[in-house]
């Protein structure tokens, strides 16, 4: 059985934390499963039909610069939605082990198979559903153990990682060991928390490397979108039709790059309206190149151009106008 951990409970060793929410009523339990959260991976509010957290057990760990919980829910519909703590450093680790896992953060909503493993941002508020509740992994650990620059972890948040990839399943054996063997000896925990970090290189580079085989499957649907860029109406299902593929399979061949699909498409329209105004005729508006690209809404063109030159269309299309 594989699980997560906490924090030091005294100065000459670390023990798992067991807890158990029957025989609490509702509120009880809310306010017990929020604390065990909090110790792990923060300030939570846990959103769940009744009697639900009053079945809820599990066990948890850890070490100053790790924590992990295992927690199992009953096969109910969970909620669980987090503050996030700015500045924090820390990342977070999840995965559902008994049905999908639904996460969404700063405008990003991923849904990850059985067993596959996420990191979340822990500086960020969050949220993450489970439809069929069940069995929960999570944990938390410092940024800096990466060994990556900030915008390069950033990459790497919300990127599913399959459950028979071999390093995660490493990683996942060194948090069920400090779970279900205890009490450990400080060093002896620490031992386990170096060996996590020696692993996370590997993952990073799995996140980092596409393999061919996905970008074989990407090229496609990528060029399929660049032919379409003018279809107001182009979505991921559309893609996905045409192309005899799942709507839910194309987004997850994007998240393997660290994107979705309609960042993609957003920032194809932008740098081909770009493109356009940059050509200096100067008789073609604004108006009529957000809808030559495939947008419907001339301030929502404007709003996210700005955002992503830092200038406005108007800006481009005039200098562009004056170097002719």
């Amino acid at each position: 059985m594989l699980q997560l951990y906490h924090r030091p409970i005294n100065a000459g060793g670390i023990s798992p934390v067991n807890f158990d929410m029957s025989g609490h009523d509702d509120a009880e339990a809310r306010r017990s499963c929020a604390a065990h959260f909090r110790e792990i991976i923060g300030e939570v509010a846990l959103e769940a039909g009744r009697g639900v957290l009053p079945g809820m057990r599990g066990v948890r760990c850890g070490l100053d610069n790790l924590s992990v919980m295992t927690c199992f829910f009953p096969s109910s519909p969970l909620r669980l939605l987090g503050k996030g703590t700015s500045g924090s450093d820390r990342v977070l680790m999840l995965r559902s082990m008994e049905g999908p896992l639904v996460v969404e953060q700063g405008g990003l909503k991923t849904e990850a198979a059985l067993g596959d493993f996420l990191f979340v941002s822990g500086e960020m508020p969050y949220s993450w559903h489970l439809p069929e509740g069940g069995r929960l992994d999570c944990g938390s650990l410092p940024g800096s153990a990466f060994r990556i620059s900030g915008e390069t972890l950033s990459k790497l948040m919300l990127r599913p990682i399959p459950r028979t990839f071999p390093p995660l399943q490493l990683l996942i054996t060194y948090g069920a060991y400090l779970l279900m063997r205890g009490p450990h000896s400080a060093g002896e925990a620490e031992m386990a928390n170096a060996h996590f970090n020696e692993i996370l290189p590997l993952v990073v580079a799995y996140l980092e490397a596409p393999s061919e085989q996905d970008r074989d499957r990407l090229s496609p649907v990528k060029r399929y979108v660049d032919n379409h860029l003018r279809d107001g109406d182009l979505n991921i299902s559309i893609v996905a039709g045409v192309l005899g593929v799942t709507p839910r399979y194309v987004q997850q061949l994007f998240q393997r790059e660290g994107t979705t699909f309609s960042k993609y498409l957003l920032e194809r329209r932008l740098a081909e309206a770009r493109k356009l105004l940059s050509q200096g005729s100067g008789a073609r508006s604004i108006g009529a190149t957000a809808y030559e690209v495939g947008f419907g809404d001339i301030s929502y063109f404007n709003r996210t151009f700005r955002k992503r030159y830092g200038v406005a269309p108007s800006a481009v299309r005039e200098q562009s106008a004056a170097e002719e």
